[in-house]
């Protein structure tokens, strides 16, 4: 368990990430200057992970080779590296970081680039850059850590501020592409697929555990916009999940929404769950520097695979349901918060909900019971538990989903979509060793 002291030096981290985060996203939202933006992201990554120097590796995919792009405490020369030789080429090859404490003691490592520069590296951690598209990009290696070593908390930051130098670096591809061929479409497209691939849509979610069943869906109402939902385990038993819905729509509230699901991921990983006290991290994350105000709705959990239980926190968010196996359908009352990004310094209530074996939770963001008909006519919350009471019996959680969208779909007919929709529904299937049985 760990000391007052060490609590506190935590969290100092965990914060000092987050701003690093903030400056990624007003970055990312205020300078289309690729060189500047990168420039400034290096060295940001070098004072979150308490570096000496960081290193920033393009691929030039025609010659299989990885090239400096920005490289503190090296000269102007570009360094090129072949895939697959080296600490870089080799993360780059195996598309996978590669966490050294001790470069000496590593055959990896290769001693004549210290010999040339006169620098000594301690540790090394390598990670690559993947887009969404599951493209090479490149590759960040941060040099020698501050009083110690890179820990998995490290590694798993620094992929996290990789998702967004993809975005960064597609951006400038999407730029470029518009500049030159003025197509709209295209630059749309590709945002789209980007948004896409930054949330779960691999099902079944965790094959490996049979206490939970999850499906989601989003459908921007334009080719991008501010939904978002994850889910992820903590441990071996906790599993924490989060949907919410940012106050606008296309390529501003993609962004927003981007650095909200990576705020909220970092957060709860180094709050052990602690759902109250993540949100409350997440929204001064969100209030520091807020010049286009925007916000956030959001309703997060962390459900006990062993027992059901789910201990919650709502920021403003649509009340979730749970179908209840073989007796009905419940409209949570839950205990209600202000929506993210208004105020710093709110609190957030904790609240708790029992599910029991083949119980179901569906969320939902707006764009699902304020769906509008050419009357402009609600589909309404109604119009949903109708639709949920059809499987009581138990069905798996993506027929649920499936038929919440076939039915909005059938009430809304030819209107336009007027807002984005999501809906995450999880299945809680009982412990491992109580499985259903009906």
């Amino acid at each position: 368990m760990s000391t007052p002291q060490e609590q506190v030096s935590e969290q100092s981290d965990a914060q000092q990430k987050l701003e690093l985060l903030l400056n990624i996203s007003q970055a990312l939202g205020e300078e289309f200057q690729l060189d500047r933006m990168l420039i400034t992201m290096v060295s940001e990554v070098t004072r979150a992970m308490r570096a000496e120097r960081t290193s920033l590796f393009l691929y030039d995919e025609p010659a299989k080779q990885l090239y400096t792009k920005v490289a503190e405490g090296m000269n102007a020369v570009e360094i090129r590296v072949p895939l697959g030789i080296g600490i870089v080429g080799m993360t780059a090859e195996a598309r996978r970081p590669i966490n050294i404490p001790d470069a000496y003691q590593d055959s990896r490592f290769n001693q004549a680039f210290d010999k040339k520069s006169g620098f000594v590296t301690r540790s090394i951690l390598s990670v690559p850059i993947i887009s969404q598209q599951n493209r090479l990009l490149g590759v960040v290696q941060v040099l020698n850590k501050r009083g110690g070593v890179f820990t998995d908390d490290d590694q798993n930051f620094l992929r996290a501020i990789c998702t967004h130098l993809a975005l960064a670096l597609q951006r400038a591809e999407l730029v470029d592409s518009y500049v030159q061929t003025q197509k709209l479409q295209q630059y749309l497209k590709l945002a789209h697929e980007i948004q896409m691939g930054m949330v779960p849509r691999d099902f079944p979610a965790f094959p490996d555990k049979p206490e939970v069943d999850i499906h989601a869906v989003l459908d921007p109402a334009l080719d991008v916009g501010g939904d978002l939902y994850d889910y992820f385990l903590l441990d071996e038993n906790r599993l924490c999940f989060i949907i919410g819905d940012v106050s606008d729509k296309g390529i501003p509230a993609a962004l927003f929404m981007a650095i909200t699901r990576t705020a909220f991921k970092i957060s709860a990983m180094g709050n052990s769950g602690l759902v109250a006290t993540t949100l409350e991290l997440v929204n001064k994350f969100l209030c520091a520097g807020n010049d286009s105000q925007m916000f956030v709705t959001v309703f997060c959990g962390i459900l006990d695979l062993r027992t059901g239980r789910v201990e919650y926190s709502d920021g403003g968010h649509e009340p979730p349901f749970i179908i209840r196996h073989k007796t009905g359908v419940e409209f949570v009352d839950k205990k209600g918060g202000m929506a993210l990004g208004f105020m710093d310094g709110i609190p957030f209530p904790t609240g708790y909900l029992q599910l029991n074996p083949g119980d179901t939770l569906v969320l939902y963001t707006d764009g699902v019971n304020e769906a509008l008909d050419n009357d402009s006519q609600l589909f309404h919350v109604n119009r949903m538990d109708t639709t949920l009471r059809r499987y009581v019996d138990g069905v798996p959680a993506s027929t649920i989903v499936r038929a919440l969208v076939d039915d909005v779909a059938a009430f809304v007919g030819s209107a336009p979509q007027s807002d984005d929709l999501t809906i995450v529904t999880l299945r809680y299937l009982g412990p491992r060793t109580e499985p259903l049985t009906a």
